[in-house]
């Protein structure tokens, strides 16, 4: 697999389900802080490039370390999914004034734009991730 093989499908499939996951995320991440029963996520068009990179990262990792075990699969994307993180953070802080994301409350954060409260989230996010993006490739 290349960068080439990457088509509509991986794309807009991993817009998909990003920001149907941020918008779930937050809605219930509003309730169970904020006791908020309209369950109202949000995301940010800013999004769906950052979701659109998602494949390119799963695409590349597997053309250079294809014989990783799960966990070390894991461990690997997360690192890649905080860098994106990062890189796209601060490329949006810097040109609107703002990133989507603030992480300023966080004990763990760098720069405001990631933490190292989500490192979990980012390790699980990249296994099922990888299996989403197989789902996808087949289709």
């Amino acid at each position: 697999m290349t960068f080439s093989d990457i088509g509509f499908v991986e794309i807009i499939g991993f817009i998909f389900i990003g920001v149907t996951m941020e918008v779930v995320c937050t809605s219930i991440m509003d309730f169970i802080k904020l006791r908020d029963p309209r369950l109202k996520g949000e995301t940010y068009l800013w999004m769906l490039p950052v979701y659109a990179a998602v494949p390119f990262i799963y695409v590349f990792i597997q053309s250079i370390l294809p014989d990783l075990v799960w966990w070390q699969k894991g461990f690997v994307y997360m690192i890649a999914f905080y860098l994106l993180e990062l890189i796209a953070g601060l490329i949006i802080k810097a040109l609107v004034g703002v990133s989507p994301w603030n992480y300023k409350n966080y004990r763990f954060h760098f720069m405001e734009v990631i933490c190292l409260e989500y490192a979990p989230v980012w390790f699980i996010y990249g296994i099922i991730g990888e299996m989403y993006y197989e789902f996808l490739i087949a289709i």
